[in-house]
Parts: C-alpha cells; structure tokens; sequence
C-alpha cells in the first residue's frame, strides 16, 4: 500500500515529457571547439563590463542589439558572428579576437624545429655499456652467436 501511494506522487510530480538532457549533451559535444572560445569571449566581456562599471543594457545600446542578445553573448553559449566581435570590441575599447601575424612577415628556423643529433659523447657511452653488457654475457656463457646476447649459448 505504501509503496503504491510512493510510485503514486512520483507520477504527479515527474515531468510527462522527457529530459532533453541527453539532445543538448550531444549538441554541447559537437559545438566543443566554438563553445570554448565563446565562453572565453564572454568573460572577457563580463570582467570589462564590471571593471568599467557599465550594464549590459548600456552595452547592448552601444553595439545597437537587444538587452536579451547581449544577455546571450555572456552566457558563452552564442555563436559569434566577425561583426558582432568588432561591434563588442569597439565598445568597450578592448581586443576580443587577435590573429598571429601572416606566415609571409614570420620566418621559421627549421634547424630550431628539428631534433639535434646526438653528442658524440653520449655515442661513446653507449658504446662502452655495449661491451660491458657483451662482456658480462662472455663471461656467463650465454651470448649468442651474433654477439646479442639472445638465442644459443656459445660454448
């Protein structure tokens, strides 16, 4: 009896539709890359908008969109078009989006990139544990024919 009045007021207060939660997770995980910056742009421009002591309804009259839209852009869940960003930048005289210089003014050192040889030093030591190992394995009878140290004794 009481187990059905429990199943009875679980019915009446669940939601006869179902959770969206599992739709706006997979939304979340397909949008990931523009959602980051987004999310970054807007607390940018909540810190400016505290630091500067200006309302988002004061912002929103600046760049000439809604309350509500501005509202949107600090929850860092809007897609944001370039003239939006150049809108925002220019109202609150900060830098939103800033671009690495063209690949024509940067010149790269590829000698820098690529993977220094060994020192010669480093060649001699690897050397010397060789023969030591080589060695080791004469000395207990169990080096290979092709001196590795694996497969037939030598006898």
């Amino acid at each position: 009896m009481a187990v059905d009045n429990i199943h009875q007021k679980i019915a009446a207060i669940a939601s006869k539709e179902p959770s969206g939660w599992l739709k706006d997770a997979q939304w979340r995980t397909e949008n990931r890359a523009w959602l980051k910056h987004s999310q970054a742009i807007a607390l940018r421009i909540l810190r400016t908008l505290r630091a500067k002591n200006v309302s988002q309804k004061e912002l929103a009259e600046k760049i000439g969109v809604s309350p509500q839209q501005v509202n949107k852009i600090v929850k860092g869940r809007e897609n944001l078009t370039l003239e939006t960003i150049s809108k925002l930048e220019g109202a609150l005289d900060i830098v939103l989006l800033m671009l690495p210089p063209s690949s024509e003014s940067t010149t790269h050192n590829l000698s820098s990139t690529l993977v220094p040889e060994p020192k010669k030093s480093s060649a001699k030591k690897s050397r010397a544990i060789t023969v030591k190992v080589l060695q080791q394995g004469i000395v207990a009878g169990k080096v290979h024919e092709t001196g590795s140290g694996y497969g037939k004794e030598v006898t």
